[in-house]
């Protein structure tokens, strides 16, 4: 396990230093490199290479995965070798012949694997892990039919029409609302019972986060249809979520100081962070319940891509490396690795925030923050240097002999 978290690692060095260059674009104008092509790279190494492989590893580890087996080791190597033909074939073509068969590909290696994580999750607790897990499968499933529906949307002339969009959108609404939301909660609870924590959520509770989630969709689609009914739906999902969230909350204020202490310090500040963003989440998307809010955070890209990555690097990014931590695969016990720790906490919340304000600035018409984009690039860089000493250091890793299989 801890050899495929390192490998994950690499792959969010390589999607953070993407994510780098790409600010660097707004500042220096850098030869052969095209925008478009490199964020696409960007986007799908970081959701299928660091955080599908990532999630992956945490419930086959709270299923009791020690050894992978030959059918799992296969199935890794393959996504891996997915990601990797993404990562160079996204820059050079864009959307082309070879990256859209690697996305496929992927798509395609996923199935089994969550298949095999229905197995492993089939004897935790139904009010717990078991049933947040089994939604979370499900909704990585619902969100590739977006993905599917791409082709027969080109091939009847609809490439750039709302339809297209909304097909994109339908991946990208499941993937953060439903299958990351979900695997976040499921690993959470999962810790929990580990831990001998009588955590239980109950049927009632569940219900209103998957209602949300699906209603929610309906955001993604309110830029090209601003119906009342639209928001409306909206406005009932949203409820709906906040409502869910406090039920949540109070059941986790019961083991709040007995969780407090089982956790190491570092522990202790990823999950802090990832939790505050969780709940940002829950209030940004209750914000949008109001037409104007709606309109501005679906026009303004500073706010637009503030929240994909409140959600990819605040919650679930913390969220597995405070896993890695607790459970022995990434310990920043030295110098270097406590710096590479913190520079990459640093890059995420100052990226966060100078996005949002930013976008607030665009909004309310006045204008640019003076070096906004050098300062976005400063705190962009923070990302791919932190990860890089903790790739560097072997002890941070903890790639020394252990008493866990491989």
């Amino acid at each position: 396990m801890r050899h495929w978290f390192r490998i994950a690692l690499i792959n969010l060095l390589f999607a953070a230093t993407i994510g780098a260059l790409l600010r660097a674009m707004y500042i220096w104008e850098i030869p052969f490199v095209r925008f478009r092509p490199f964020l696409h790279a960007h986007s799908h190494v970081a959701l299928l290479g660091w955080l599908f492989i990532g999630v992956a590893l945490c419930l086959l580890h709270d299923g009791g995965t020690g050894a992978l087996t030959k059918r799992l080791r296969w199935l890794l190597v393959g996504l891996q070798v997915t990601v990797i033909v993404m990562l160079v074939s996204f820059p050079i073509q864009g959307y082309g012949a070879v990256s859209i068969a690697a996305s496929s590909a992927h798509l395609l290696l996923a199935y089994p694997l969550l298949y095999m994580l229905w197995r492993v999750s089939r004897n935790w607790p139904a009010e717990g892990s078991g049933r947040l897990t089994r939604w979370s499968l499900a909704f990585f499933v619902i969100s590739t039919l977006g993905t599917w529906a791409l082709p027969a949307i080109i091939a009847t002339g609809n490439q750039g029409k709302e339809i297209y969009y909304w097909a994109v959108q339908f991946f990208l609404h499941f993937q953060f609302n439903g299958w990351f939301w979900f695997a976040a909660m499921a690993i959470g609870a999962r810790w929990a019972e580990r831990n001998g924590f009588q955590l239980r959520i109950d049927r009632f509770t569940v219900a209103l986060w998957v209602l949300a989630a699906i209603l929610t969709y309906a955001l993604a689609i309110a830029w090209s249809e601003p119906h009342p009914a639209v928001f409306a739906t909206v406005s009932v999902a949203v409820a709906m979520q906040a409502w869910a969230a406090i039920r949540t909350l109070r059941l986790l204020q019961r083991f709040r100081d007995q969780a407090y202490a089982r956790f190491t310090p570092w522990a202790r500040v990823l999950i802090g962070i990832a939790l505050v963003s969780m709940a940002l989440k829950v209030l940004v998307q209750a914000a949008v319940a109001v037409p104007a809010v709606a309109v501005m955070s679906l026009t303004v890209r500073h706010l637009v891509m503030g929240f994909i990555h409140m959600n990819t690097l605040g919650t679930m990014t913390t969220l597995l490396l405070a896993y890695a931590v607790t459970y022995g695969w990434c310990a920043p016990s030295n110098p270097a690795a406590r710096t590479g720790m913190g520079l990459l906490m640093a890059g995420i919340i100052t990226t966060e925030l100078l996005l949002f304000t930013q976008g607030t600035f665009f909004y309310a018409g006045w204008g640019m923050i003076p070096g906004h984009y050098w300062h976005l690039f400063i705190a962009s860089a923070m990302m791919p240097t932190g990860v890089a000493l903790l790739l560097l250091h072997r002890r941070a890793l903890n790639m020394t002999k252990h008493t866990e299989p491989d």
